[in-house]
């Protein structure tokens, strides 16, 4: 019997889920966002990469209710992907932007939201192969040799767990991941 290849991969993708995702379901507290940007720039600047970080913070965002470490990981998980891809590439004057804002009349999934925070990471990198652009959150999908893809799956998981989604656009030079989260608490 032949199994498909895509049969395989949605086999493999469930598993690397189940063993590597959150395999509890979020905390539901108040976390102030910016805490979470904060603690995700130390731990960039404790690893000592030579990449410019700089902070674009909305101060009058409200907390969001969720699990404040799930969230620290999903941030880091996109922040190292981006220092990484600077850092390969070689890229002149390397700049990782953390901005927050807060966005109006925004449907996530089926549902509309009054206000849903946004977490942008933006970075001046080389931007995303077009040929990886389609399967960026698959596990095992990686632009690197010495890559898990395992980061992007992960941040997208615990997304969806805090009912939010994650957009990306990129083109050389300009590559920014949007984190939407709402602010209501989960139902």
């Amino acid at each position: 019997m032949e199994v498909e290849p895509d049969q395989v991969a949605g086999r493999l993708r469930d598993l690397v889920d189940r063993m590597l995702g959150p395999n509890r379901p979020p905390l539901q507290a108040p976390v102030n966002v910016h805490a979470v940007t904060e603690r995700v720039r130390a731990l960039l600047q404790a690893e000592g990469s030579a990449i410019t970080l700089s902070a674009d913070y909305d101060p009058s965002l409200p907390e969001v209710i969720g699990d404040e470490g799930q969230l620290i990981q999903a941030v880091l998980n996109i922040a190292r992907n981006a220092v990484e891809a600077m850092s390969d590439a070689g890229t002149q004057d390397p700049v990782l932007t953390l901005r927050t804002r807060a966005r109006r009349q925004f449907t996530l999934g089926s549902e509309r939201h009054r206000l849903v925070c946004e977490v942008a990471i933006v970075d001046n990198g080389p931007g995303i192969p077009a040929a990886l652009r389609d399967t960026l959150f698959y596990p095992m999908v990686s632009g690197r040799a010495e890559g898990s893809g395992l980061g992007l799956s992960i941040a997208q998981s615990i997304l969806h767990q805090h009912q939010g989604l994650i957009e990306c656009e990129s083109q050389p030079g300009a590559t920014e991941f949007r984190l939407l989260i709402p602010f209501e608490a989960q139902q």
